[in-house]
């Protein structure tokens, strides 16, 4: 296996589960507060629930300095891919794995919605880029974003995230640049909420107030 030297002596990533077969898949959107440097402004693809419990997602819109073919300059699969490894997420940045699409259902993967699927295992990624797929189609991602039950709500009650329902493609969007800025627009409330009244009553001008 071609990246046995990344695995050894790392833990393995969670075990996933029941599969989802949405077309829009579930983001976490990092609110302006988050100034964590691992997740400010961040839009995170939330993966199915694993069967530890633990909620994993992926950071999509970090790419990295660094090209596929020199960060594997000894894997034939990589060689002329210019394209960034992704920045997943802090934890265990050693573990690479892969988000593509795929005609049939492979082994060893997940499906996250429609005709995309997600890979740990060294083999399947191998055949991934073996098959030659264009670059659109399948994106590789170090580390991962993970939270303990309960975790995560937290951090959303205290207002860190905001969480949407959104087309699953976004995982393979090219204007990473405006990602971020146009999901945190869409996903915030309204600066001003509109209250008219009910046909009948007193005629009053409508009036604007902030949400608390």
């Amino acid at each position: 296996m071609f990246f046995l030297c990344l695995l050894v002596g790392l833990a393995g990533p969670p075990a996933y589960g029941a599969q989802n077969k949405k077309i829009q898949a579930e983001f976490l959107i990092a609110r302006r507060k988050v100034q964590d440097p691992f997740f400010r402004q961040s839009v995170v693809l939330m993966l199915p629930p694993s069967d530890t419990g633990l909620l994993v997602g992926l950071i999509i819109n970090k790419p990295t300095r660094v090209t596929l073919s020199k960060l594997f300059p000894k894997t034939p699969e990589f060689k002329d891919r210019t394209e960034p490894a992704y920045f997943g997420g802090p934890v265990e940045v050693g573990i690479p794995c892969v988000v593509f699409r795929w005609p049939t259902e492979p082994e060893h993967s997940v499906r996250l919605y429609g005709d995309v699927f997600l890979t740990f295992d060294s083999d399947m990624i191998a055949r991934v880029y073996k098959s030659r797929q264009p670059t659109s189609k399948a994106r590789l991602f170090l580390g991962r974003a993970q939270w303990s039950p309960g975790q995560l709500q937290n951090e959303i009650r205290q207002g860190g995230w905001y969480k949407v329902q959104a087309d699953g493609d976004l995982v393979f969007s090219p204007g990473l640049d405006s990602l971020w800025r146009t999901l945190h627009t869409q996903a915030a409330p309204s600066k001003y909420i509109r209250y008219k009244l009910p046909s009948g009553a007193s005629h009053r001008p409508m009036r604007k107030t902030s949400p608390i």
